[in-house]
């Protein structure tokens, strides 16, 4: 999420005015998902956010039959290829299976290629064991009021995505100190079912590519084309925290961090490349 994405979800949450949301980010048609305007990214118009992708992965990924109580641990996103804003197919299947360990390939399909693909491993849920247990060290961040919107940006910027999205900005992205946003979906993922809690992680883990990213949104560009995430336990809630920071090089590759929360404690970390150009002028 970059700086101006933050601003701008915080005006669209606040805008009294603002046209109503679909009832959800994507519908179902059959066995193919149909993206709303909500689904849309901050890079081109026709194209869906980083967010809807990761998150039907996640969906298929979740929906997958295993032998024993099982959840994700790690799921990793390749987003190589735009994916349009018009329907498409997510198909995911079991390609190493056991009662202990399982891996999960997903991809999202459309007109005969593969725009997007993930890879999870999924482990077995054991008996609690209280003395086995070791807490991160992280304390939860604090939410604080949300700053003020910029009207500005407003006429700049589709709101796309982040319109599906309630932010509270805890700290803008700097380069020693990173970024601390809190999130919410506004509405479901998909239309008629409720969106699960890893589901709701796959979907907002996305930020953090721009969380923590301190380059200016009107000069540069900052892509990320592949996303890992590595699932501590699933969040409690539905309001999630980014802890995240940035470091770029001057040839055009970065890496974005990020510690995920709840209201409770640590649940997930987020890694991810970054792929930096700068806008062309005019």
């Amino acid at each position: 999420m970059s700086r101006a994405e933050v601003d701008l979800a915080a005006t669209a949450a606040a805008d009294p005015a603002e046209e109503p949301l679909p009832a959800a980010i994507l519908s179902r048609d059959g066995d193919r998902l149909v993206p709303s305007p909500l689904a849309q990214g901050p890079w081109h118009p026709g194209h869906m956010h980083g967010g809807p992708v990761c998150g039907v992965l996640g969906r298929a990924i979740e929906a997958c039959a295993s032998p024993v109580p099982m959840r994700v641990a790690r799921m990793t996103v390749e987003m190589t290829r735009a994916v349009p804003l018009a329907p498409f197919a997510v198909r995911a299947e079991v390609t190493r299976a056991g009662r202990r360990i399982q891996q999960i390939d997903a991809r999202i399909e459309a007109e005969g290629r593969v725009l997007a693909r993930a890879t999870a491993l999924r482990v077995r849920i054991a008996e609690p064991d209280p003395e086995a247990a070791i807490p991160a060290p992280e304390s939860v961040p604090v939410r604080g009021a949300d700053a003020p919107p910029d009207p500005v940006l407003r006429s700049r910027f589709v709101p796309g995505f982040i319109r599906a999205m309630h932010f509270v900005r805890a700290r803008l992205p700097d380069p020693v100190e990173g970024g601390l946003t809190w999130a919410r979906l506004r509405v479901p993922l998909v239309a008629g079912e409720p969106t699960s809690p890893f589901v709701n992680l796959a979907t907002l883990c996305d930020f953090a590519s721009g969380t923590g990213n301190a380059l200016d949104f009107e000069r540069y560009t900052s892509i990320n084309p592949d996303l890992s995430l590595h699932v501590l336990r699933e969040p409690r809630g539905p309001w999630l925290a980014l802890r995240a920071w940035s470091a770029v090089e001057a040839e055009g590759l970065g890496q974005s961090t990020a510690t995920l929360f709840d209201e409770e404690g640590v649940v997930a970390r987020a890694l991810v490349s970054l792929l930096v150009e700068r806008r062309r002028e005019g």
